[in-house]
């Protein structure tokens, strides 16, 4: 019962509708860290997600919806398989069809789960390895969602941290489109969270957003808040 208060208590995104066109989802197995990134063409994808330290991460995106999230978090705390959870999650009290969702938990470490409605904008998708899932919709290439994937899989292979492999994979997002409605802007907001297990705060949490059509990339923009972040924390 206290751990399942505690982890009530400590959620690291806000209750809120937020919309996202390419996102991550990571668990390193060994340091049990969670981290979860996105971006769009939108004014704020912040509110996507959210880290149960310890025990998983939920995304919702598209048309994103708060109870459905609510409904993830649930059944994580339960320890409910990835699998379960997005089957609550396809209630269609939630109008899952424009919807993105992906689960990802520690005691299911190996069995992460997606699912991708119907009404999504193409190009769109869900692909899943151990401890790792990627989202996407109106994506500016078929290829871009395996290319972000990839990046995932060569930032473990380089046993890089969780924090750096989200941040190249948002990159290699960008590189290969990005949002398709943003054009050579890629995307108007950005994220990544990352939090330790029993931690009460994310250790990392940036977020861009606000950019204007024909603004600054926010992949490019996140990038330089992750360097001096690094630059201040790290060694």
């Amino acid at each position: 019962m206290k751990k399942y208060l505690l982890a009530l208590t400590i959620l690291l995104v806000l209750n809120r509708s937020g919309f996202a066109t390419w996102s991550i989802i990571i668990i390193d197995p060994v340091t049990k860290e969670i981290g979860i990134a996105g971006a769009s063409c939108t004014y704020n994808c912040y509110g996507i997600g959210k880290i149960i330290p310890g025990m998983g991460a939920v995304i919702v995106q598209a048309m994103s919806n708060g109870q459905a999230r609510n409904k993830g978090i649930e059944m994580i705390l339960a320890e409910s398989s990835p699998a379960d959870i997005i089957k609550a999650m396809r209630d269609p009290a939630f109008d899952p069809e424009r919807q993105q969702y992906a689960v990802v938990t520690i005691k299911f470490f190996n069995d992460p789960a997606g699912y991708t409605g119907d009404s999504t904008i193409k190009y769109n998708g869900v692909l899943t390895a151990s401890g790792v899932s990627v989202q996407g919709n109106t994506l500016a290439g078929k290829n871009e969602l395996k290319i972000i994937f990839d990046a995932v899989q060569q930032g473990k292979n380089r046993a890089l941290n969780v924090a750096e492999i989200l941040m190249l994979a948002l990159e290699a997002g960008s590189n290969a489109g990005g949002d398709k409605r943003c054009g050579e802007q890629k995307a108007s907001s950005a994220f990544i969270i990352v939090a330790k297990p029993g931690s009460k705060q994310p250790y990392l949490d940036l977020n861009i957003f606000g950019q204007g059509k024909e603004g600054p990339n926010a992949v490019t923009l996140l990038r330089k808040k992750f360097e001096t972040f690094k630059s201040k924390h790290w060694e």
